[in-house]
């Protein structure tokens, strides 16, 4: 019984060791396999990581209730923007590096999707094509 301890606890600790982590970010525990268009650097508000929530086909019986998360981290002299965001009640997920464009207080998205993440006073707000009005985000304390 001993021995099978033993060998259980060299078995987590080899996975362990074998996953461990070469320069990843420190808010996504991931390193990034691609970076942002700076046009202008970033408003320092913009960095870190951000939540919200909002819904979709408001006038619709059961709305759509999607989540974004998105953390941006500066690497040498690029940024990383990962992206998170859930839609169609959950079940469709997009999880992803983006090479979106940073312009000083505003990040924009594809332009055929409308995304949008931009500052507004000392707030950051979220949009997508079709939101009636951008949703104001949350900082996501580590």
């Amino acid at each position: 019984m001993r021995r099978l301890i033993v060998w259980v606890a060299f078995l987590f600790l080899f996975v362990g060791c074998s996953s461990a982590p070469t320069r990843k970010s420190q808010e996504t525990g991931m390193k990034p396999d691609a970076f942002c268009t700076v046009v202008q650097n970033p408003d320092p508000l913009l960095m870190g990581t951000w939540e919200c929530y909002f819904a979709r086909d408001k006038d619709k019986d059961i709305p759509d209730n999607n989540y974004v998360k998105y953390t941006l981290a500066k690497y040498e002299d690029k940024y990383g923007l990962h992206f998170f965001r859930t839609w169609k009640w959950g079940r469709k997920k997009v999880m992803e590096w983006k090479t979106w464009t940073i312009n000083g207080k505003d990040i924009s998205g594809e332009p055929q999707f409308g995304v949008r993440i931009f500052v507004q006073g000392e707030d950051v707000y979220f949009t997508i094509r079709g939101l009636d009005e951008p949703a104001k985000m949350t900082r996501v304390e580590d």
